[in-house]
């Protein structure tokens, strides 16, 4: 992945880290991916955080190994809910009061000089 991180949950993921970061490494890196000064795929090859990369890829590996395919389908399928746990999408913004007409207070009995009604 060489661009900005185009789903959901990578997303959030990184945002998540950005607020909670288990390390100060990961919180500056997840910060740095979400402002756009570095790639996730340049973020793996740095030097900075490349003991951070492999203790996850060591440490996750073994349970990814251990799902079934169909766990990996799931797994996929609840990405859009993990996304709304660990980031909730905004709240719509709240509708634009609408002003009342203004009552008309002009009374129709007076006439102007202008006004050419009999």
């Amino acid at each position: 992945m060489t661009g900005p991180l185009p789903d959901r949950l990578g997303q959030a993921l990184l945002r998540s880290l950005a607020r909670h970061p288990p390390s100060a490494a990961v919180g500056e890196m997840a910060r740095e991916v979400l402002s756009g000064r570095m790639t996730l795929h340049e973020a793996t090859r740095s030097l900075a955080y490349a003991e951070t990369f492999a203790a996850a890829a060591r440490d996750i590996r073994p349970a990814l190994d251990s799902l079934s395919p169909e766990e990996h389908r799931q797994a996929r399928e609840s990405a859009d809910a993990i996304a709304d746990l660990l980031d909730p999408p905004e709240p719509p913004p709240p509708p634009k009061a609408r002003r009342r007409p203004v009552e008309d207070d002009w009374d129709e009995t007076c006439t102007s000089p202008w006004d050419d009604r009999p």
